[in-house]
């Protein structure tokens, strides 16, 4: 092949490349959900402000709190002695239980300083001991 031919070849190459790293990592950012702690989240909440993300907590004592006549609740959790009020509309868990590990999915307001939750999840870790006895 002559010198004159490879470089069209090339130059497609290139092309072709670039095209597909950047569909491989276009969409990257948009679609990662942080997973983070109470504490992590309130030392930087700026950076997770409308974008989704976990937040892990406890579900402090007392907190609960529902608006008459909905399905809207206030309640906060904590962490590392940081507490985060959670916004959550919709129906709660059965084995949500105060002092029990939650984890909600959804976006925090930095400006209302409020983390409003569209998803939660309990951690039943009393529920998996038991099992991991009895396999020792």
């Amino acid at each position: 092949m002559k010198p004159k031919k490879k470089a069209p070849m090339f130059l497609t190459i290139g092309v072709l490349a670039g095209g597909i790293i950047y569909l491989l990592t276009a969409g990257f950012d948009d679609t990662v959900v942080y997973y983070k702690t109470v504490d992590e989240l309130l030392a930087n909440p700026a950076r997770f402000e409308t974008r989704p993300v976990r937040i892990n907590g406890v579900l402090v004592a007392g907190s609960v709190r529902a608006k008459p006549g909905t399905n809207e609740y206030r309640f906060q959790l904590a962490k590392r002695d940081k507490h985060l009020e959670v916004s959550y509309s919709g129906v709660l868990p059965d084995t949500m239980q105060e002092g029990q590990e939650l984890v909600v999915h959804g976006v925090f307001n930095a400006s209302e300083k409020v983390f409003q939750a569209s998803e939660i999840l309990t951690k039943c870790p009393s529920k998996y001991e038991s099992q991991a006895k009895s396999i020792r």
